[in-house]
């Protein structure tokens, strides 16, 4: 007939429980939880308005830090999925910094460091990652540092 051997299994997949996910595959959690997230600082220009990069010579030009990830992460929906829904495939989060918070983490640009904060989802042109990070405090990892995936959630 046409069974080919492979009910079976997928049968019992679905009846058994899940294992949990490693820590490092489980989404974040969006605001007002805590994440840990480890990657490696950087900063980037983007134009910005009036016209986002349609006109270069008069668009402003944004520029911010962000966290390279080493591997892509993802974000669970929020309650308010119109505004934090979920996300997957992120390689880069922006971070949401005072002042005293860029002064603090420009010695480590280019370095690899830990960081802890609210999560939430880009909204909008000024946005320039997926996920936007606002950073509660800084903590530079040492270079011997080997978490595996660099990201938890509290």
């Amino acid at each position: 007939m046409f069974y080919t051997g492979t009910i079976v299994p997928v049968l019992l997949s679905a009846l058994l429980p899940a294992a949990p996910l490693p820590a490092a595959r489980r989404c974040l959690r969006y605001e007002p939880d805590t994440v840990q997230v480890t990657g490696r600082l950087e900063r980037h220009t983007f134009y910005g308005a009036p016209n986002f990069g349609e006109d270069p010579a008069h668009d402003a030009k944004e520029t911010g830090y962000y966290l390279a990830l080493p591997a892509a992460v993802c974000a669970e929906g929020s309650r308010d999925q119109e505004l934090n829904d979920p996300r997957r495939g992120v390689r880069r989060i922006q971070l949401v910094l005072d002042s005293a918070g860029y002064a603090q983490l420009r010695p480590y640009l280019q370095r690899r460091v830990t960081l802890r904060g609210t999560l939430f989802a880009s909204q909008t042109g000024h946005h320039h990652a997926p996920l936007l990070l606002t950073v509660l405090r800084p903590v530079v990892v040492p270079r011997t540092h080997s978490a595996s995936g660099g990201l938890t959630n509290r």
